[in-house]
């Protein structure tokens, strides 16, 4: 009898723990997984920089939104809060069928955005993106693991240089835009 129930236990306790291991196993290779400057120089990202960030975000059929325009409020509030840029988040509320892109203000400069925007400073890049796919899947004991790849258009207002950056991460969901953005600010700072 004791034999049975020391087995019963064994058998509980294996099946139980089952869920956080490969929920571990499956959080062990988080991170960015691709960084590609696909268009101009990373060198026209000053750190520091006034940027406005325009939502939402485009999509690709390989996407889907979760929210319209939380890829924009997510990059704008990384980047405030590691300070790599100093963001203002502009999110056209009507979604219209074209999204926002950042070559359109190539003709422009910071005064004129600055003015259409209603900012209290002057930007020096404007910044709109593409989320080109995602995945999601549950970790057990971990939360919800996304793997997304976003396109990022920078257009710098000072010389008109637009800069084109791909870059593809899993993590967790909350963590996806965050660690994108510290990797960046990581690109950035051996760009010089």
């Amino acid at each position: 009898m004791k034999t049975k129930a020391f087995w019963a236990v064994i058998c509980v306790l294996m099946l139980s723990a089952c869920g956080p291991m490969i929920g571990g196993m499956m959080v062990a290779s988080n991170g960015v997984k691709d960084f590609k400057v696909i268009q101009g120089s990373l060198a026209d990202l000053p750190r520091g920089s006034q940027v406005v960030v325009l939502g939402p975000f485009d999509k690709t059929p390989e996407a889907f939104y979760i929210c319209r325009g939380e890829e924009a409020a997510a990059f704008a509030s990384a980047f405030n809060h590691t300070g790599l840029f100093t963001a203002a988040l502009e999110v056209d509320t009507r979604f219209p069928d074209q999204m926002p892109q950042a070559r359109e203000f190539k003709d422009r400069n910071s005064a004129d955005v600055q003015k259409a925007y209603g900012l209290q400073q002057a930007p020096t890049l404007v910044m709109s993106g593409t989320i080109l796919s995602r995945e999601m899947v549950a970790a057990p004991a971990n939360g919800v693991i996304m793997t997304a790849a976003y396109r990022l258009e920078f257009l710098n207002l000072t010389n008109g240089h637009l800069t084109i950056i791909e870059i593809t991460a899993k993590e967790l969901f909350q963590d996806v835009i965050p660690e994108s953005v510290a990797y960046l600010a990581k690109q950035l700072a051996g760009a010089k």
